[in-house]
């Protein structure tokens, strides 16, 4: 089906667009923002978190690697979030194609939330009422 025109501007509304996706794919490649959301996504049938940086009007979104879900946690949401992907390293490989890991340099402005003793993170909208 072929797209159509889209809507007329109109005084009050703007637009809204869709997060960037970051791939990491060069050295030296790195990002900024507030840390808002990390949700599970489906990804060749294999669930993967998606990360999700805000800073100011603009949206970033990545896949989390092995050595991201290793430093940046739910905990972290909120906090102001600079990631600088450092490369590859030969010395650790694996995935099911033995690929080497992508290592990231990941910074972080805030005090992040550490969970209950249920180890639970519980914000106002899981609440009901």
């Amino acid at each position: 089906m072929p797209l159509v025109a889209k809507m007329e501007n109109e005084s009050g509304w703007s637009e809204v667009h869709a997060p960037d996706l970051i791939k990491w794919e060069k050295p030296g490649e790195q990002i900024a923002g507030v840390l808002t959301s990390i949700l599970p996504i489906e990804v060749k049938g294999k669930k993967v978190p998606q990360f999700l940086l805000t800073l100011g009007e603009k949206q970033f979104k990545f896949l989390g690697t092995f050595d991201i879900c290793q430093k940046l946690t739910r905990a972290h949401i909120g906090c102001q979030i600079r990631i600088k992907y450092l490369g590859e390293d030969e010395n650790i490989r694996g995935g099911p194609n033995n690929q080497p890991m992508k290592v990231f340099d990941i910074r972080i402005k805030g005090t992040p939330t550490p969970p209950n003793a249920h180890g639970v993170n519980i914000t106002d909208e899981d609440i009901p009422f």
